[in-house]
């Protein structure tokens, strides 16, 4: 189960002003376009599944992950995820041609086909990249993104944790100290793509 701390800030200015408070405890920035599948009767979509290829820094190397029965409340993420590397070459050809998916060797596609009956014509569903800028801040891994989708572009702060309340806590204390403008995450950044449209800012808290 993956726990995380999920805070969406209002704007790019407030992006930017958290980057500049956070530079001292910069460790990487990692550059990643995420692409999305289902089998072509949406057996995954329908069962609240995700199957995302990750692929890191320009395609120098790639994740297949598959994230379930997620759920999202007052700012804390929790989902199942398994994750598996997979041969670059490998991945690059499945976005263009979605059938290799079901030829791919991996637990996460047998799990595909025997718990949510996946068949093997899998369709892509396309996907958004996303800048990640990554800090160690008091004993936090702190996780700073720039979501860049076809219709806008959104920003977010996360944090995965085994404490989440006091862990966003933490991390609402540091944004309010500095006046940067935030809200509790209410959707994943899947569902935002799925939507078409950026979240509404609409200050929950």
């Amino acid at each position: 189960m993956e726990v995380e701390v999920k805070l969406r800030l209002k704007d790019s200015t407030a992006h930017q002003k958290l980057s500049n408070i956070l530079s001292p405890y910069h460790k990487q920035t990692l550059f990643q376009e995420n692409i999305f599948f289902d089998d072509k009767d949406s057996k995954l979509s329908s069962n609240a599944a995700v199957l995302r290829l990750r692929f890191y820094n320009l395609n120098s190397h790639c994740i297949l992950s598959l994230k379930a029965k997620p759920t999202i409340s007052d700012g804390i993420s929790r989902v199942q995820e398994l994750e598996e590397p997979v041969p670059l070459a490998t991945a690059t050809e499945s976005v263009a041609k979605p059938q290799l998916l079901g030829q791919i060797d991996s637990k996460i596609m047998k799990m595909v086909k025997q718990e949510y009956g996946a068949g093997d014509e899998f369709v892509c569903l396309g996907g958004f990249k996303n800048v990640r800028a990554v800090y160690e801040w008091k004993g936090l891994k702190l996780e700073l993104d720039e979501t860049i989708y076809g219709f806008g572009t959104s920003y977010e702060i996360e944090c995965e944790s085994l404490e989440p309340e006091r862990d966003r806590k933490l991390i609402e204390g540091l944004l309010e100290e500095n006046g940067i403008e935030y809200d509790y995450s209410d959707v994943s950044k899947f569902a935002v793509f799925r939507s078409g449209k950026l979240p509404g800012w609409v200050k929950n808290l």
